[in-house]
Formats: structure tokens, C-alpha cells, sequence
């Protein structure tokens, strides 16, 4: 996992390989408060909420105070509870959805 500063940034995630407390931790080891993470950097299981791997990623980030920023450029390719997820998301303070990541790396930078 690399760093890009001031946010820590995703790479690709093998599919069955995305463990949301490697990647929590990998912030905490890197001392970013923020997480860039592109639509292509991130395995299936995160898009299915079954999984429970959003949620998990989600839950970690928000304890440690870990804004994430993630671009998805197109969530209705995803199914409608991912949509709803992203869309509830979009109203927090700590966890986001972008459809390109321009408007993702402004909201990291902007706090």
C-alpha cells in the first residue's frame, strides 16, 4: 500500500483479498486521517453489503476519526443497497462517494 499525502490511498484489492482492518490499520502505521480509495482499487465484496465489508470499513474508519473519500463514478451499476449506502454516506461527515477523483481529492483536502 503506498502513501499519498496527506490521505493514504488504496491500491487494487484482489478479490477475496480486502480486509477492511488491513487497510484501517495501514492509516494508523501511515498517519493519515484520510483515504482515498478508487472505484477500481476496491473488490467486489465491498459493493455487496452482505459481505459485511463496507460496513467493517466503515466502523473502523469512523472510531479512528479516518475521513475516507471513495469515487465510484457510476453507483447505479451497484445494487440498490449499495446505492442507498453511498447515498446515506454522502450526508455524513466522515465517509463519501464522488463520481470522479478530482471532486474526492477537493473533499479530502478541504478539512
Amino acid at each position: 500500500m503506498t502513501i499519498v499525502s496527506p490521505w493514504f490511498e488504496l491500491p487494487p484489492q484482489p478479490a477475496g483479498t480486502f480486509d477492511p482492518r488491513a487497510v484501517i490499520t495501514a492509516c494508523i502505521e501511515s498517519g493519515s486521517h484520510a483515504l482515498l480509495m478508487d472505484h477500481d482499487a476496491l473488490p467486489p465484496a465491498f459493493f455487496d453489503l452482505s459481505t459485511g465489508a463496507a460496513g467493517a470499513l466503515v466502523q473502523g474508519l469512523t472510531q479512528y476519526e479516518i475521513r475516507m473519500a471513495g469515487v465510484v463514478p457510476d453507483a447505479s451499476i451497484h445494487s440498490r443497497p449499495f446505492q442507498d449506502f453511498a447515498r446515506e454516506a454522502n450526508r455524513g461527515r466522515w465517509f463519501r462517494f464522488f463520481p470522479d477523483r478530482e471532486q474526492a481529492v477537493a473533499w479530502l483536502s478541504a478539512e
